[in-house]
Formats: structure tokens, C-alpha cells, sequence
């Protein structure tokens, strides 16, 4: 009996934004481009006597500031039962110091929200087990969907300050119960990458985003 973990490097799209000249940005909160990271497959099942774990992982350019701006994630059972957690995290960490010994950390939850009902439609949620509690199935289907969100959006910038070497991004689920079936995801996480010379803007300081 173990954990299986399964450990996935998102594909990575990057969209300037081309409206102003440098000099112009510099000045303003406004972001030099849009990251995305997003990623779907399927968590395999564990084996027998297991259960699993699935870790969405990737690396920011150092050279540029951040704002986490969206993260979330879907998982789909084909006419199985979620048996999942309600909620997942990301943990954001930025090397500092001489050979990155030391690390800040920020955490984020992410959040699932119950549907009311189960695939038979009639199901009080009082009398629902938790991992039909919160697996939604759309159109009254029995394909079981959770959907997990960031409902609490960080204000916090991720800057490139001096003796910054990297900066590591995790978001983590989890599946406790073993032998479980295979089951679909769809992540994306959304961040805007500034300029260097803007990171010690207010506007961009703020949770008051341009864009």
C-alpha cells in the first residue's frame, strides 16, 4: 500500500500585449502579456492497495513580475464516483538569498462547491454521501464532475527582488481512497507577467488590476 503519484509540466502559452510602446507601459499597471498554463489528460488509477496523488508543477521566468490572476480544475469520472478531497492547493515559492537556500512561500486553496444532486436527480444533500456530495453530473448524466476553483484571488506580486533565483509553482490534489478508477482533468492557471522596471508600481502593487 503507497501513494502514486502522478506529476504534470502544463503546456505554456504566452500572449504580448502590443497596444503601448515600453515607455508607455513602464508608467502604467498595465501588463506587458498573458501566461497561461494548461494541461488535460488522465490520473491513471493507483493499483491495487493504492491511492493517489497529482501534482500540476512549473517554473516562472525570473526575469519578469507576476499576478496570479485565475486557477482551476475539472476532474471527470466516467461513470464512477470522485472520492476526492473538496479542495486542492497551490504553493507558490520564490528562491532568495546566495544559491536559493531560502525560500518564501505563499498558499492558496482551491476550492469545490456540492451539487444538490446525485445521478438520479431525487437526492437530498443531507443524505449524501460526501464524494457524491460534491461531484456535480451535468445534464443528468452519471459522468461525475468536480470542479475546482481559486475563490480568493492573491494580491500579492511575484518579483524578481535581488538574489531571486526562480520562482516554483505546485497546485496539488489528492485521492485517499484506494483502488480507485481512472479519471479525466482540465487545468489551467492564468498569470500577468510585468516588466521589471514596473515592479514597484502601486497600480500593479494593488489588487486593482488593469486588464
Amino acid at each position: 500500500m503507497g501513494i502514486e503519484t502522478t506529476s504534470v509540466t502544463p503546456e505554456v502559452r504566452l500572449t504580448p500585449f502590443t497596444g503601448l510602446s515600453q515607455t508607455l507601459r513602464e508608467a502604467t499597471g498595465i501588463a506587458r502579456a498573458e501566461e497561461i498554463h494548461s494541461s488535460y489528460g488522465i490520473w491513471a488509477d493507483p493499483g491495487s492497495g493504492n491511492s493517489r496523488g497529482l501534482i500540476f508543477s512549473w517554473d516562472l521566468d525570473p526575469a519578469y513580475g507576476y499576478v496570479l490572476m485565475d486557477c482551476s480544475c475539472a476532474f471527470i469520472s466516467d461513470g464512477a464516483n470522485n472520492s476526492m478531497e473538496a479542495v486542492g492547493f497551490m504553493e507558490i515559492g520564490t528562491n532568495l538569498g546566495p544559491g536559493g537556500t531560502q525560500k518564501e512561500r505563499q498558499y492558496y486553496q482551491l476550492v469545490n462547491y456540492p451539487g444538490r444532486q446525485d445521478s438520479t436527480g431525487t437526492t437530498a444533500v443531507g443524505s449524501m454521501s460526501a464524494h457524491l456530495w460534491n461531484t456535480m453530473r451535468p445534464a443528468g448524466t452519471d459522468v461525475g464532475v468536480m470542479v475546482f476553483n481559486m475563490i480568493d484571488k492573491p494580491t500579492a506580486l511575484l518579483y524578481p527582488f535581488p538574489g531571486v533565483s526562480s520562482i516554483e509553482i505546485a497546485t496539488v490534489f489528492g485521492e485517499e481512497r484506494e483502488d480507485q478508477a481512472s479519471m479525466g482533468y482540465r487545468f489551467y492557471a492564468r498569470f500577468l507577467q510585468y516588466d521589471v522596471t514596473q515592479g514597484y508600481n502601486y497600480v500593479v502593487n494593488s489588487p486593482a488590476l488593469t486588464r
